[in-house]
């Protein structure tokens, strides 16, 4: 199990960004590479700085060192989780615990979660999300659960820059830090700075919060259970 970290008591999520994760950005620049024109950095490297024909934003590696920022979430480990369906707050694998292999995602929202909704939120363990929502501000005005059937890659979440003036664009939120979503077959990703992977949720199955506590104990169950048959098999 990944280690866990807290401050002032609080749980600090796997994907939380840290002070001293912070790096200086580069400068951005214009390149011509195999995919055609767009931004770069002048000492790209291929392999950490692209993904997905998107530039990506430099992201520090330091949990748990300096103080969480718990507005932010850290590039890499937002990514990572992503990909290997860890659970955004203990960083644990939300397929391991179940046979059921839909993965459970939180949104603080008014309305239920859309069949093919985008989102840059890792899935969550029934008990990550209860804890998520009773310490979380935003999460306790409201919010939308629901296990997902599939969720394929859909593009970036990011900056995208304009190609004459290589200007950063406004973005559709409502708040300036908002990041606009890309898909990865729009002709702005390679014009995009990424910060995050966006996947789409399709097959929903709204969860209520009752049901929730009723997953979570379910899993402490299989917990149980599974501990007892390891003990049984090495005697």
């Amino acid at each position: 199990m990944p280690k866990q970290h807290y401050w002032n008591f609080l749980h600090v999520p796997y994907v939380t960004q840290w002070t001293a994760e912070a790096v200086d950005q580069p400068k951005i620049v214009r390149i011509i590479g195999r995919g055609g024109e767009g931004i770069g950095y002048e000492d790209e490297n291929p392999v950490t700085d692209r993904r997905h024909e998107a530039l990506w934003v430099r992201s520090g590696l330091g949990q748990g060192r300096g103080r969480p920022d718990f507005a932010r979430l850290n590039s890499l480990r937002q990514k990572r989780a992503m990909r290997y369906s860890l659970c955004q707050v203990c960083g644990e694998s939300v397929l391991d615990s179940q046979a059921d292999e839909r993965t459970l995602h939180l949104m603080g929202a008014a309305v239920p979660i859309a069949e093919g909704e985008t989102t840059t939120a890792p899935p969550l363990h029934p008990t990550c999300a209860i804890e998520s929502i009773d310490t979380c501000p935003h999460l306790r005005r409201g919010f939308a659960a629901a296990l997902v059937q599939y969720t394929p890659l859909w593009g970036v979440a990011g900056v995208v820059y304009d190609p004459v003036t290589l200007a950063p664009l406004p973005t559709p939120g409502k708040r300036p830090d908002d990041l606009a979503h890309v898909h990865i077959g729009d002709k702005r990703i390679r014009w995009t700075l990424a910060n995050f992977t966006v996947v789409s949720l399709h097959g929903i199955t709204p969860v209520s919060l009752d049901e929730l506590h009723a997953m979570a104990e379910d899993d402490a169950r299989h917990e149980v259970t599974s501990g007892q048959r390891q003990r049984v098999g090495a005697t």
